[in-house]
């Protein structure tokens, strides 16, 4: 045998030991399809778990597409058994829960946001659920004399809603709120700090901590170490993303009484979702296209009282109300949601929306983003941390809130944040 058929034979050799077993070669998607072209069978395959998802027949009721197994979201109108329960296109969407006790449970918030568990049953021998865990969050720093101050999410700043003034869930028949005061008081503008006198937590961004866009967000310019944080609301959820979902998406709709009277400033409460994941090391999730978190200052804040507001209100703060779309939002631009009755419309003390300031001039107190879409994209089978938040910078005064719901999947990936189609 000369060398050049003794290599030829070789090489051979080492291609008949790699190949999969009757002819397969690894197909686009991760699975496996027979190199004639034809239909794909276990023969093809010669091993459990052809498409390598951690499933294998009968469990896997398709095991050529790792996109399919009882950990997969069943995508409805796809006419697809994604998750392998033995019913295409039947997902659970809503999973509302009473809560034992008032205000319930983190997990109960999860659930009532639309955070839900599913029907098909893992290797494990569980119903499979894309929350982990939940829990409330709270921030840590030091304050005046280097003293470490801890704000702590409190019972009296959360509320699972199946109403926010004229506002309704976006999906099923609850939302969850937060606030950095009593959530749903009537008077948010008036309520006192809940953190002890004296509180505060001077570098809001290295305690967050927030870097960038974000720090900038909460700073709106002033020094990074010069905004201190309180009255802290944090909403903390680990989740494992489904085995065929690439981007993950919520509804948020935030509301602040620091509108109109701190527009502009650094004394700005803002709401965040820091994500942790493959893709995010931190960074926050919800922000408009100049990469701002959603504050007073953001391009969303926009559900306002309309201009050019009561008689009597200064030029420069009527001026702020020219791109805003009213109280009730405006369906032909898609926004949605409502000022009335949430206690955010500037008008729970008389039917006057403005309050008279030490410098004599009128501000309008009140506003909102209306709601928002923020999608974000996710490795499949990954664990990720989400980290909802609404905070007060500077002093703990006039109050903000933000409600959560429709979080929910989609099959490719998508990033941005914006007005949801019209419901």
């Amino acid at each position: 045998m000369n060398g050049r058929v003794a290599a030829l034979l070789a090489a051979l050799a080492v291609a008949g030991a790699s190949a999969p077993v009757g002819g397969c070669s690894s197909g686009k998607s991760g699975g496996y399809t027979p190199d004639d072209g034809g239909t794909p069978n276990l023969a093809d395959c010669g091993h459990a778990d052809c498409d390598a998802d951690g499933y294998a027949t009968p469990a896997d009721c398709n095991d050529f597409d790792p996109r399919i197994n009882p950990e997969a979201f069943d995508f409805a109108a796809d006419g697809v058994d994604n998750d392998c329960d033995g019913v295409a296109d039947d997902p659970v969407l809503t999973c509302e829960t009473i809560p034992a006790q008032a205000p319930g449970s983190p997990v109960d918030f999860a659930r009532a946001a639309d955070l839900c568990a599913q029907r098909s049953i893992t290797s494990a021998g569980t119903v499979f659920d894309p929350l982990v865990h939940a829990a409330w969050g709270q921030v840590q720093g030091l304050g005046p004399g280097q003293t470490l101050w801890t704000s702590q999410t409190k019972p009296q700043q959360v509320g699972i809603a199946s109403s926010f003034g004229a506002n309704q869930p976006r999906q099923g028949r609850t939302m969850a709120g937060l606030a950095n005061g009593p959530w749903a008081a009537g008077d948010p503008r008036s309520s006192a700090p809940l953190d002890p006198q004296g509180f505060h937590i001077n570098d809001g961004c290295a305690a967050i901590p927030l870097a960038g866009q974000d720090c900038a967000s909460l700073t709106d310019g002033a020094a990074a170490g010069g905004v201190n944080v309180q009255d802290w609301a944090e909403l903390t959820l680990t989740v494992k993303i489904p085995s065929n979902v690439q981007t993950a998406v919520f509804d948020f709709a935030f509301f602040s009484t620091e509108f109109n009277q701190w527009w502009g400033s650094a004394a700005n409460d803002a709401f965040f979702v820091l994500v942790t994941s493959q893709g995010f090391q931190g960074q926050n999730v919800a922000k408009d296209k100049n990469g701002l978190a959603v504050t007073i200052n953001s391009g969303f804040f926009q559900l306002c009282p309309a201009w050019p507001g009561p008689p009597g209100m200064s030029q420069d703060k009527a001026a702020a109300l020219q791109t805003c779309v009213g109280p009730s939002g405006d369906p032909a631009q898609s926004i949605l949601g409502t000022l009335t009755g949430t206690g955010y419309d500037g008008a729970t003390v008389g039917t006057d929306d403005t309050v008279l300031a030490v410098n004599g001039n009128k501000y309008v107190y009140g506003g909102g983003s209306g709601w928002l879409t923020a999608k974000f994209p996710v490795v499949p089978r990954e664990q990720i941390v989400m980290r909802v938040i609404v905070a007060d910078a500077f002093d703990g005064l006039k109050d903000s809130a933000v409600l959560l719901d429709a979080l929910r999947w989609e099959p490719s990936s998508e990033s941005g944040v914006g007005r949801p189609t019209i419901q």
